[in-house]
């Protein structure tokens, strides 16, 4: 059974940059999201050479493997290169009046086996791209290599590179429809495996109805891939420094999300984090930086934090790796007992960020079901400014803004089996009035998203006030139109 989700945006983006000849594409990525196959769906399109760059084998060895190929594909025999200048100049020569496509996956671990190949991929690209009709397809899932190979300044193929994409997860919609059960367990399904394409296709592949059973069929195997992924990734990435991450992690998923917070938790000085956060965030998109979507300036301070960006890697390190230990001495369905336990805590504030995102997607429809066009959209939190509460701080789930014409909605998201009340609205509006963004001349709106629906009270008020409901089945309404 063969399941390629739609990437046709992506599909069709790579063909168009691949038939241009002439070119060195960069594809990057997690994994999981979803490479190799689009590389595949590209070579049934319009064919190619697929070379896999393996680190269990020498470079000798890989440069007679590949070499094979290429006199294979096309017929010849006198295709030997020596070394892997040759082996470049080569495919220049032989694509001078033919175009050819050149694909390497796993492209950085030429890092390990032989660095020379940047250098020789270098100099036969300055020298011979213009005058060939080759391109050259780079992709990877070590996006630190990768953007380091590419994007560094002191290394040989910096500015190289005629086209880079970033394949990423899919969100929420994308999620919904390929997983093709109801809006209740999508919801928990992402909260807990994010958008990966390769966590649905296993989904699929396995006749899996929800996410409890995702968990035990990972979980209750200690053969799985996916047990023991984030890591694997962690340990690819990092080598002996991997603990330091490991441990930071750890702290950003259980709740230390300033970074006071997480120095306190891993004995790192938080002089000495901003490195490794550094590494996380801008060289591998693990974590991002959140600051109160009212702030316009975005620099790091003591009032930012921190959140792991996929959902799986936090779903791992919050609860999965505390367990790591009873889970190696074999104690499988103790651990999956737990994990299966853990999902109830943990959809509530994933459910946040999806509202957050279909928030987007509406916006991205074009249609009247908003007040205002988004241009910025994040949460709030900061100073309670109201004396009617002991309350020193507030939080407020969603903010949406339109800067332009001085509008701003205010959103709260409730993932409990109560009816939602006019009390949650009048809090949100107590709340609203702390936030300190173009007071006196601002247009105020509100949204109010529930897992359950809403009591008459709260529908007689919303329609009075032109309050946004959102229930589960609105949103399933609003993803299959």
């Amino acid at each position: 059974m063969k399941i390629f989700f739609d990437r046709d945006a992506e599909l069709k983006r790579l063909i168009a940059d691949i038939e241009k000849y002439r070119s060195l594409i960069v594809l990057y990525g997690n994994r999981r999201v979803g490479k190799t196959e689009l590389i595949k769906q590209t070579i049934n399109k319009i064919g190619g050479i697929y070379l896999y760059v393996d680190n269990t084998k020498s470079s000798n060895l890989l440069l007679q493997e590949f070499s094979s190929i290429i006199r294979e594909y096309f017929n010849t025999s006198l295709f030997n290169p020596p070394d892997w200048d040759s082996f470049i100049r080569g495919l220049f020569e032989l694509s001078v009046s033919r175009q050819t496509v050149v694909y390497f996956d796993e492209f950085q671990r030429f890092e390990d086996i032989n660095r020379s190949l940047f250098t020789a991929l270098q100099k036969n690209v300055d020298l011979y791209l213009d005058g060939s009709k080759l391109s050259i397809v780079c992709s990877g899932s070590s996006i630190g290599l990768i953007k380091k190979i590419f994007l560094d300044i002191n290394l040989p193929l910096y500015k190289r590179a005629t086209s880079i994409m970033n394949l990423k997860n899919f969100d929420f919609a994308t999620s919904f429809k390929f997983l093709n059960i109801n809006i209740y367990e999508a919801v928990r399904m992402y909260s807990i495996f994010g958008g990966s394409p390769q966590f649905y296709k296993y989904f699929h592949m396995n006749g899996i109805k929800n996410v409890d059973e995702m968990i035990k069929s990972i979980f209750l195997d200690s053969s799985s891939v996916y047990a023991f992924e984030p890591r694997d990734f962690i340990i690819e990435e990092f080598g002996r420094r991997s603990q330091t991450y490991f441990t930071i992690l750890y702290a950003i998923s259980t709740g230390s999300t300033k970074i006071s917070n997480i120095a306190a938790v891993t004995d790192v000085k938080t002089t000495s984090l901003q490195p490794y956060l550094y590494e996380m965030k801008d060289i591998l998109n693990l974590i991002v930086y959140e600051l109160p979507a009212t702030r316009k300036n975005n620099k790091i301070d003591k009032g930012g934090i921190y959140k792991i960006v996929d959902n799986y890697m936090d779903f791992w390190f919050s609860k999965f790796y505390p367990n790591i230990n009873q889970f190696e001495l074999g104690n499988y369905n103790g651990v999956v007992d737990l994990l299966i336990e853990s999902i109830d805590s943990i959809i509530p504030h994933k459910f946040e960020e999806i509202c957050r995102e279909l928030i987007i997607y509406m916006d991205n429809l074009k249609s009247d079901t908003l007040p205002f066009n988004i241009q910025k959209i994040g949460r709030w939190w900061g100073k309670n400014n109201s004396k009617t509460t002991g309350k020193n701080q507030e939080e407020i789930d969603i903010i949406a803004l339109n800067e332009d014409k001085k509008t701003i909605m205010f959103g709260e998201c409730k993932w409990t089996n109560r009816l939602l009340d006019v009390s949650v609205y009048n809090d949100l509006r107590r709340k609203s009035a702390s936030v300190q963004w173009n007071n006196g001349a601002r247009k105020e709106y509100f949204i109010l998203f529930s897992r359950s629906g809403f009591t008459d009270k709260m529908a007689e008020v919303a329609r009075r006030d032109n309050v946004l409901l959102f229930d589960l089945k609105k949103i399933e309404e609003i993803l299959k139109k």
